[in-house]
């Protein structure tokens, strides 16, 4: 530690001063309005069936059969970016990074009104994670393929591309992306602790079932979704989400065992090239969770090790380590990479908020500090440009994102029509600018300015932090309602006329963008005035229409407008199954071709159309065209009608849903106000609150509750003052739910609870142990517990029971009558078996059981060599396992000596499925035997960090494979051998 007497004082002026100035300017920013937008981006993002309190008015419903081609719902989560695949690896890590936040800095959420936003949020994409874990060792993680996707731009309310699901399971695994879901969840959990218990205790149950499968069955996920690895492969293996799941299950379970497992796992942590120092030049993102590791640690358990690796890292993206720092741009901006500049950097300062206050030095915690200040200012328009980085937010902010649905596009183009992107997608993170701190506004630049769930997630921690530091307001009226325009326009030209006939050409076009919608029902309207047909004798029913295209429309004849001045009109329909839609340049728009003419030998007197409305404004050139009125579901959505018909149509009535709502304090809830008769011309209505102190309502109808009591929320038409209300109650219910704990005996013993009792409230953590009595001993748990282990936890989520098993001892145990076995022997699964070996074995290996004895000596998940004598020349093997994926194997010392030995074993057992790995443990070199070749397709052999270091291919395996595991470090390798049957995992130990 450096003596403070040593430091020169002009040293200490400076830092004073440049401390002084980062504070000042960190006052400059509203961080309460940026985290409050940032929050409103999230909604930007959701998939399938929206909410009610979804605040984004130009979103709609959208992927609602996604899931459908597997036979599940797979609907909600997050589209991933300007996009619309869900890639739920980095949808993940945005979770558990934005529960992160909330965790620690929760006071920032709140003190900027965001935090039921954010658990909205968090709530939104983990009940999608719920759906997707449809099995312990299941886990669907990406619907929608990524080329297909990114062939069509529009918006995602429309898609019209197929959309696949794609799972990891025990044959295809992914550790990371399954240890990356628990992570998420299980951080989710400890937000939701509180407030909703049983919320919570399901996403630890499933959180826990998903470490476990990360753990247990090891793989790249990448390469079991073959497709997401064009976009987001797992480059940095899976060994650091494993760290990182650990690492949340321990801080929402307390559980040492998660905690161990991380300390255990953070050795296989990436290092610097040719050295022992973890790696600490790149940054925490959606790839890497290694720095976020080490700062989790060093703060949770204070080693000495986890705080030098992350100072090293923040070091590195400060004034530097060992002479080397990340690159700056002159403006200030740390710049790892161009993809995302941005997002490393808030990621990074998130990080040093986080861990300033347990620093080594006051100095280090202030430049933590300061770098973070300086970080987050540069996005929020502290940068040459004096621009913001946030869309909706600041100065000269982004207006044209890479974002197909902000957009609002028609033409299948991001180049446009139209040119300028449609809505505000509020809160958005751009990419950032280039090394010189240069920028276009270019959304075809998907590198600089797309946008990503994983951009925002630790920028809102940032943010967070710094409202705690700083303070800040959130907008009051926020969001500000976007007014649809010129969603639906008619464009028309006269195709042919004459002496007694008009024949227009009318395309309807649909630009729908408030949502982008597929309508049920499109009509126009061609009004004619027919006052010379009427004076040279003719009636209304003498004219004629019909059409060129009666595959695509139909209509009526003509029918009476305006009797007083002669005007009637047809309406023209197109068919049910002709779809208009904002999807492409044909798609968008549908041409239909009328004609409306006298008998061929009326006089040309008798036909006049400059008095007809809809002939005003017409030529021979294509063009918009006001007085060809569109309707589109009933309503009139575009154009005019002459004067003195029946277009104005008031209105009758309105009503609001639901008509009585009960929330929490600081809850919001979303009223549907609907306006009869539908197709009314003036449809606005104005909210109000009987008592605005106990609930708000702002102009869309979204209500907030603020104190306890109860409010009549109205809505009011403007055109009638028709009246409609809801009752709302706001309530400060924390009363929490109780469940039931029923324990039953078999056979002869007692359960021991703790805490005592039998009815607990939910998400109450109970410890049972099972006490048999004199001569009996307990053989194990069933019901809502299973195994043996003693004592036993389980936590209250819903009412459980459990039996405790007793057995009268001297009654007959597994070992009593051993069954005989040869080698080589493999047995997985759960169950308490004995069996005995006469053969010589040359090693034995086991993970995940309870229990494994060889002639009574303890060899429970352990590789060994080194065997205890024969009994009578037998091995007497005793087996408990608890899991399905419970292993245990015993290798003959024939099938490992020679590749002449090995060949043999496989004709003596008449095994053509044996596949061995040997020697194990190793120095440099694996064996890999194969008693077929021809039934395998692949070889993956990984190192301990989980990255694929070996693969080979089938024209190149034969009976004997011998694998060369370079100059990798010491650890535990898997190898997965993939055949037409299975999948066969060995896991080898490297000295």
């Amino acid at each position: 530690m450096t003596n403070a007497s040593n430091i020169p004082v002009s040293s200490i002026a400076l830092l004073l001063l440049f401390t002084c100035i980062l504070q000042l300017n960190a006052q400059d920013y509203n961080y309460a309005e940026a985290l409050q937008k940032s929050m409103f981006f999230y909604e930007c993002q959701e998939s399938g069936e929206l909410l009610p309190d979804n605040r984004v008015s130009w979103r709609g419903n959208s992927a609602l059969n996604d899931g459908s081609d597997v036979g599940l719902d797979l609907r909600g989560g997050w589209y991933d970016a300007g996009d619309h695949v869900k890639f739920n690896f980095p949808m993940a890590f945005s979770a558990t990074a934005l529960a992160w936040g909330a965790i620690d800095f929760e006071s920032g959420y709140t003190a900027a009104g965001q935090l039921s936003y954010l658990k909205r949020n968090l709530r939104w994409v983990n009940d999608y994670f719920i759906k997707c874990h449809t099995a312990p060792n299941e886990l669907w993680g990406q619907v929608g393929n990524g080329g297909l996707d990114h062939a069509w731009w529009g918006s995602a309310e429309i898609m019209p591309m197929q959309r696949p699901a794609y799972k990891i399971d025990a044959n295809q695994p992914g550790s990371d992306l399954a240890a990356e879901t628990a992570a998420a969840m299980a951080a989710a959990s400890i937000v939701f602790q509180n407030d909703d218990p049983t919320y919570s205790a399901t996403l630890l149950e499933h959180a826990i079932q998903l470490y476990d499968f990360a753990d247990n069955y090891r793989g790249i996920y990448s390469e079991s979704i073959a497709d997401a690895g064009s976009y987001y492969r797992s480059f940095s293996g899976y060994n650091d989400e494993l760290v990182w799941g650990a690492i949340w299950l321990y801080r929402a379970t307390g559980n040492m065992s998660y905690l161990q497992k991380a300390e255990n796992y953070y050795a296989n942590l990436s290092s610097e090239p040719q050295s022992s120092i973890k790696s600490y030049k790149w940054g925490l993102a959606w790839d890497d969770k290694s720095y976020g590791c080490y700062i989790l640690l060093a703060k949770l358990i204070g080693k000495a090790q986890y705080k030098a690796d992350a100072e090293r890292h923040l070091d590195y993206w400060t004034d530097g380590y060992n002479g080397e720092r990340v690159n700056y741009t002159s403006g200030g901006l740390a710049y790892l990479d161009v993809w995302g500049a941005l997002r490393y950097a808030a990621n990074t300062s998130f990080l040093a908020l986080y861990y300033a206050d347990q620093a080594t030095s006051a100095s280090k915690a202030q430049k933590y500090r300061n770098f973070a200040i300086s970080q987050i200012n540069y996005a929020l328009g502290d940068n040459p440009r004096n621009s913001s980085y946030v869309v909706g937010f600041g100065t000269n902010a982004p207006q044209n994102p890479h974002h197909r649905t902000a957009h609002g596009a028609w033409a299948n183009n991001q180049n446009g029509p139209p040119v300028q992107t449609r809505h505000i997608l509020y809160g958005a993170l751009v990419g950032g600018p280039n090394s010189d701190d240069s920028y276009e506004d270019d959304r075809s630049n998907y590198i600089n300015n797309e946008v990503a769930c994983d951009y925002n997630s630790g920028f809102s921690g940032a943010l967070a932090a710094l409202v705690e530091s700083y303070g800040g307001s959130a907008l009051t009226n926020f969001p500000v309602l976007e007014t649809p325009t010129r969603e639906y326009l008619i464009e028309a030209k006269v195709n042919a006329q004459g002496s007694t006939h008009t024949e227009w050409a009318v395309w309807a076009l649909n630009h729908t963008a408030w949502p982008t919608r597929i309508p049920s029902e499109v009509k126009f309207r061609l009004f004619i005035n027919i006052s010379e047909g009427i004076a040279a004798g003719y009636s209304a029913s003498d004219y004629v229409v019909s059409t060129n295209n009666s595959s695509v429309v139909s209509h009526t004849q003509l029918q009476l407008w305006d009797a007083s001045n002669n005007v009637y009109f047809t309406e023209v329909t197109f068919n049910p199954d002709i779809k208009i839609f904002p999807a492409g340049q044909g798609e968008s728009k549908e041409e239909a071709q009328m004609r409306i003419r006298l008998p061929y030998e009326a006089p040309a007197s008798a036909w006049d159309p400059t008095n007809d409305w809809s002939f005003q404004g017409v030529n021979s050139t294509l063009q918009e065209v006001t007085t060809i009125p569109m309707y589109v579901d009933g309503e009139l959505v575009f154009g005019e009608t002459p004067g003195n018909g029946s277009n104005d149509i008031p209105v009758t009535g309105v009503s609001v849903a639901p008509n009585a709502i009960s929330i929490n304090l600081n809850q919001t809830a979303q009223l549907q106000v609907s306006v009869s008769p539908s197709n009314a011309n003036n449809k606005a209505v104005s909210w109000s609150s009987s008592n605005p102190a106990v609930a708000s309502v702002n102009t869309n109808g979204l209500v907030t509750g603020l104190t306890e009591g109860a409010a009549t929320i109205t809505a009011t038409t403007e055109d009638g003052g028709y009246t409609a209300s809801s009752e709302v109650t706001v309530t400060t219910d924390t009363t929490p739910e109780e469940y039931a704990l029923t324990t039953i005996i078999n056979g002869q013993g007692s359960i021991q609870l703790s805490p005592v009792g039998g009815i607990y409230d939910a998400n109450t953590e109970v410890t049972l142990t099972a006490i048999p009595n004199a001569g009996y001993t307990f053989t194990g748990w069933s019901g809502d517990l299973s195994g043996i282990a003693n004592p036993a936890t389980l936590v209250m989520s819903t009412n459980k029971t459990v039996t405790a098993t007793f057995e009268e001892e001297g009654g007959g145990s597994a070992c009593d009558s051993p069954v005989a076995v040869s080698l080589p022997f493999t047995k997985e699964g759960a169950g308490e078996f004995c069996y005995s070996i006469s053969g010589d074995i040359s090693y034995i290996n086991s993970w995940n059981m309870e229990k494994i004895e060889i002639n009574g000596q303890d060899y429970t998940n352990a590789w060994s060599n080194n065997l205890p004598a024969k009994v009578n020349g037998q091995y007497i093997v005793y087996y408990q396992g608890s899991f399905p994926w419970s292993h245990f194997e015993a290798k003959s010392a024939q099938g490992v000596a020679t590749r002449e030995m090995t060949r043999g074993l496989a004709n003596e057992t008449k095994d053509p499925g044996l596949i061995l790995a040997y020697p194990n443990p190793s120095q440099d070199e694996v064996i890999i035997y194969i008693a077929d070749p021809a039934s395998v397709s692949n070889i993956y052999v990984y190192d301990p960090t989980g990255i694929l270091i070996r693969k080979i291919a089938t024209n190149k395996i034969t009976n004997e494979n011998k694998v060369n595991l370079g100059k990798g470090t010491k650890g535990t390798y898997i190898i997965r051998v993939v055949t037409d049957k299975s999948t066969n995992t060995f896991k080898v130990v490297r000295q």
